[in-house]
């Protein structure tokens, strides 16, 4: 694939952040990631950490890091047309 053949190059950044870190900045509001906190602070808490905001996100994003995979997939026959699943 070429740089030609990109649509937009803020696909390849968000990419590139999640291979480099694991993490995508800014990807969930604020509000959602609140109901994250709050939706896994039990879990946290039954494993011995103390609950923190910090430590919930830092839990989080780890148990996502463990647990996504990533596929791209190319159209043979028009390499403009990718999918991600």
């Amino acid at each position: 694939m070429t740089d030609s053949q990109v649509a937009d190059e803020k696909y390849l950044v968000l990419i590139n952040d999640m291979l480099a870190s694991g993490e995508i900045p800014n990807l969930f509001p604020d509000d959602a990631i609140e109901e994250i906190i709050g939706a896994m602070r039990n879990e946290v808490k039954s494993q011995g950490i103390d609950d923190t905001r910090e430590n919930i996100w830092k839990y989080f994003i780890e148990k996502v890091r463990r647990n996504l995979k990533v596929n791209i997939f190319f159209s043979r026959s028009n390499m403009n047309e990718y999918y991600f699943l």
